[in-house]
């Protein structure tokens, strides 16, 4: 497979080099020149590079022509439309950065060129393919947090030998600093978490590009990221409400980053706005009560936001978060903490129904409870009058239990019959 894709870019090469001599063709230069092709060396070239060179051309009699030379190449694990890289120079060496790219293919040739190096003259050009020794990772993926703070993460290729792992580096000033907190996974490295790392980077500011490093006893390579391609931006500062004439005013300064700047101080005096079309933002605004979303804005460049159709009585609170507008950003920062709108307003709490109100009623239900079920359980019944014990006793009351209670308490009933008069006279 790794052949066929080495001829497959050759002959593309070799395709582009066609189309130049077919230019060189129609072009009408006096003079006729044999141009030899060039002997190219490609060698190892410091950390993961190659150097390509080849022999310098020498003519005597060129005119008011320049030796030029025509260098291509491309990676063989490229799409075909990014494959090509043609540069007209007058140099005869140039140095690839390999990154993780398993295979390099190019051709030079020797040419004879204007004062602006439109190329005149070319001879057959010399092609290379240089195949570097095997990568096991993939799906190599960072992100960058909290300004100073690096994550990494990657996969191991299914073909990768049973013993292979690899050793994490962060390129900082001019030097790597190892990773101390790595993720694994069946006892590879398969990931690297690096806390508040770019504190120790120089005074010159942040860099404008991240270089990572893999490291293993068969080979070495690296991947270089643009921060803004990998970095999760904190949440926009000093959110502000302002009204004017009615009209709600949303301002807010740019989130720190660091692609931008290294001090907090540099953007908390004035709105920067030479710099606020760096990022773009998305604003939420949420209807406090029913917490449906009111109004969502995406994309916009601003960091000013005016809204006229905000119902006073209603409190509202927005959110924001933001985003590189570089065009290889995918991922939006972190939300902004909620800021309110029409916070004063007195709006009459439900809570204060839901709760206090049965409370406030259970409490003085307990409280009459207290105070008046004592006297009804203790209280005795009051003794019954004569006439209503005869009334009972004559009634012949159907309750048992009543006639049972009363009845130990009713005295004997004695017949009027029995009743012996007696009637006494005085001396």
């Amino acid at each position: 497979m790794m052949a066929y894709q080495g001829i497959k870019y050759v002959l593309l090469l070799h395709l582009t080099n066609m189309m130049v001599f077919n230019q060189v063709d129609e072009t009408d230069c006096s003079g006729n020149f044999i141009l030899q092709q060039p002997n190219v060396t490609v060698s190892s070239f410091g950390f993961n590079s190659i150097k390509v060179s080849w022999e310098a051309e020498e003519i005597v009699e060129k005119g008011h022509l320049n030796v030029c030379y025509n260098f291509s190449f491309g990676f063989s694990d490229k799409p075909l439309k990014k494959l090509q890289w043609i540069k007209m120079t007058n140099e005869n060496d140039h140095k690839i950065k390999l990154h993780m790219h398993p295979q390099v293919v190019g051709s030079v040739s020797n040419g004879l060129c204007d004062s602006n190096l439109r190329i005149k003259f070319q001879s057959k050009p010399a092609k290379f393919i240089y195949t570097a020794p095997p990568v096991y990772i993939t799906n190599v993926s960072c992100i960058l947090f909290r300004i100073t703070s690096l994550n990494c993460s990657w996969d191991f290729r299914t073909n990768a030998p049973q013993d292979t792992n690899y050793s994490f580096a962060l390129r900082l000033n001019l030097k790597w600093v190892f990773c101390t907190h790595y993720l694994k996974r069946h006892k590879k490295n398969v990931g690297c978490y690096m806390e508040d790392v770019f504190w120790e980077y120089s005074d010159g500011g942040y860099p404008d590009k991240i270089t990572i490093g893999f490291f293993s006893d068969s080979n070495n390579f690296s991947k270089t990221f643009q921060p803004e391609a990998v970095e999760i931006l904190t949440p926009p500062r000093n959110i502000q409400v302002l009204s004017k004439n009615g009209d709600i005013i949303i301002q807010w300064y740019p989130p720190l980053s660091i692609a931008i700047t290294r001090s907090e101080d540099e953007m908390t005096s004035t709105y920067d706005y030479g710099k606020e079309r760096t990022f773009k933002y998305e604003i939420h605004v949420v209807e406090n009560k029913s917490k449906h979303i009111f109004r969502r804005i995406n994309n916009t460049l601003k960091n000013e936001q005016i809204f006229t159709d905000l119902t006073k009585d209603k409190q509202y609170y927005i959110q924001i978060r933001a985003r590189h507008t570089h065009q290889s950003t995918k991922m939006w920062g972190e939300w902004s903490t909620p800021v309110f709108i029409n916070k004063d307003k007195n709006v009459f709490p439900e809570w204060i129904l839901i709760v206090i109100v049965p409370a406030f009623f259970a409490t003085l239900a307990f409280y009459f409870c207290k105070r008046y079920m004592k006297k009804l359980l203790v209280t005795q019944i009051p003794y019954p009058s004569r006439n209503i014990k005869l009334f009972l006793h004559m009634n012949g009351s159907n309750d048992i239990g009543a006639q049972a209670t009363i009845g130990t308490q009713i005295e004997q009933s004695v017949p009027l019959s029995d009743i012996e008069i007696v009637r006494t006279t005085g001396d």
